[in-house]
């Protein structure tokens, strides 16, 4: 079977985030749908409301969100067994950190509504306060796998082979400029609080080079005697991308690594914390569909 070329890649890709935020913005409006009129009162307000006895963290509605959220967050576990088993035949790893945005985000507003907004004891707000964390820090590592390119280099030479043919010497004014704006790397092994003072600096040195080369190729353009004018038209801006990708790749793919560490730590915590908040329910008989 024909492997996809990048950019069929990229267009399934944005189709199934759109996939997801839409199964997302839906499992929100419903939610919202279906207790407006219960969250939006105060707390002795709720008392009265007629869905008081089904919507409270101990209903009947109340009490499946939360399980229901619990289970597709432990479900994301399986997201770090594809990651261990990276070679198996098993889907992209692309779809599979889709699905695991998509049910840990839908885990955790199941578990907010569970809550009905508030946090009454302190191993609820623990358990809140760490899920918050683990959703901030699971987003943020989500931005950073897109600023973690892999750059294809070998179109790069094959772009530059065209440039070569269509005018001598353009080929080395694009490594020279390549070459004069290194980013300023970091050992992997370094903290993530050096990665992210340096992180800056990387983004700026990928925009500069990405003119830069661009600009070395709308010089060559221009020049007199360039027979082949439209391969500059056509592939400049895809040279500069790649250019720009490669001054990101390792440092944002260090930096991915640290923070994910950092996130697996706060999950950690969670799924620590998760089983406490269900004994202490249990043990005060809220036992939902159990008792």
């Amino acid at each position: 079977m024909a492997q996809p070329t990048p950019h069929e890649s990229a267009q399934r890709a944005r189709r199934v985030d759109a996939m997801v935020v839409a199964v997302l913005v839906s499992l929100g409006a419903f939610l919202l749908y279906r207790g407006w009129s219960f969250y939006w009162l105060d707390l002795d307000a709720r008392l009265d409301h007629v869905d008081y006895d089904q919507l409270r963290p101990s209903g009947d509605i109340g009490h499946g969100y939360g399980i229901l959220g619990t289970l597709l967050i432990l479900g994301n576990l399986l997201y770090l067994a594809r990651r261990r088993f990276a070679r198996a035949n098993l889907g992209s790893m692309r779809l599979w950190l889709d699905l695991h945005v998509a049910g840990g985000l839908a885990g955790s507003a199941l578990v907010l509504f569970h809550s009905a907004f508030q946090f009454r004891t302190g191993v609820a707000l623990m358990t809140g306060v760490s899920l918050a964390l683990v959703v901030v820090t699971g987003l943020v590592g989500r931005y950073l796998y897109a600023l973690s390119p892999v750059a294809d280099m070998a179109r790069l030479e094959g772009l530059l082979r065209e440039f070569e043919a269509a005018r001598p010497g353009v080929t080395r004014d694009v490594r020279a400029a390549i070459e004069a704006h290194r980013p300023l790397m970091v050992d992997h092994h370094a903290s993530l609080l050096r990665k992210l003072v340096l992180a800056p600096g990387w983004l700026r040195v990928a925009r500069v080079r990405r003119r830069a080369v661009v600009q070395v190729l709308d010089t060559a353009r221009a020049a007199e005697g360039t027979r082949d004018p439209q391969v500059f038209v056509a592939f400049r801006g895809v040279a500069g991308d790649i250019a720009a990708q490669d001054a990101l790749a390792d440092g944002f793919t260090s930096l991915l690594q640290s923070w994910r560490a950092l996130h697996r730590l706060l999950a950690i915590l969670l799924l620590l914390l998760v089983p406490v908040h269900v004994g202490v329910a249990w043990f005060y008989g809220y036992r939902w569909i159990f008792e």
